[in-house]
């Protein structure tokens, strides 16, 4: 006996939402990852990171081939083309967070030392912590539909850009007192824009939580 038509398309979308989760959950994956290689130092930690980029480009392509498949099948209308839209979008977004996962590996392995740096580190990877958070957090909300929580998520890249801008300060401070640290803090500057960009694609992801509820397109990085 045939399944109903409407089973089908409730276990197309269920699928879809797994896929998304797992892209998620990966590229948060790919940021723990970098970061401990930064905390280490450990060139070859950074190119396993960097390694497993493919996977991602794989993940975000079925993703893109899956919603396709659907949108043709099933010509979805209202929450569900909403949510088919905004998966498509934050697959696309998540991609990139893991592009942004891969430049803080290639950029540990152009760090020569983080001694100079030692006085503000922990505050890099504090903002990192949050930024891999916020990215983990965003993909739970978008899976449970919590336009609230997205909201709360979202707030939290105020912190991120304010301790943004106070910590390239302070990496340029260290640089012009110690030339001999400029390649790693240019390194470590580059990490720090790779923070705050995470930041701002998790932001995105809440958005799309918010837009898929509500059909309220919004911009929560003002």
């Amino acid at each position: 006996m045939e399944r109903p038509v409407r089973k089908i398309y409730d276990d197309q979308l269920k699928t879809l939402e797994g896929m998304h989760a797992k892209l998620g959950f990966a590229t948060a994956a790919m940021i723990e990852n970098s970061f401990q290689a930064l905390k280490t130092n450990d060139h070859t930690a950074a190119q396993t990171v960097i390694d497993s980029d493919h996977e991602i480009n794989s993940l975000e392509k079925d993703i893109e081939r899956y919603v396709m498949r659907i949108i043709a099948r099933q010509q979805p209308i209202g929450t569900d083309l909403r949510m088919i839209l905004s998966v498509f979008a934050s697959s696309s977004d998540l991609e990139r967070v893991a592009d942004h996962a891969t430049s803080i590996a290639k950029g540990v392995k152009r760090v020569e030392s983080l001694a100079p740096f030692d006085p503000i580190m922990e505050d890099v990877f504090a903002i990192g912590e949050i930024a891999k958070n916020m990215i983990g957090q965003a993909i739970d909300a978008f899976s449970q539909h919590n336009v609230e929580r997205a909201k709360e998520i979202a707030a939290m890249d105020d912190e991120v850009d304010a301790a943004f801008k106070e910590l390239v300060d302070q990496t340029l401070a260290i640089m012009q007192s110690n030339p001999e640290a400029v390649p790693s803090g240019s390194a470590i500057n580059a990490v720090l824009h790779d923070i705050e960009r995470i930041a701002d694609y998790a932001t995105n992801l809440c958005e799309r939580v918010i837009y898929t509820e509500d059909a309220d397109i919004v911009n929560l990085n003002d």
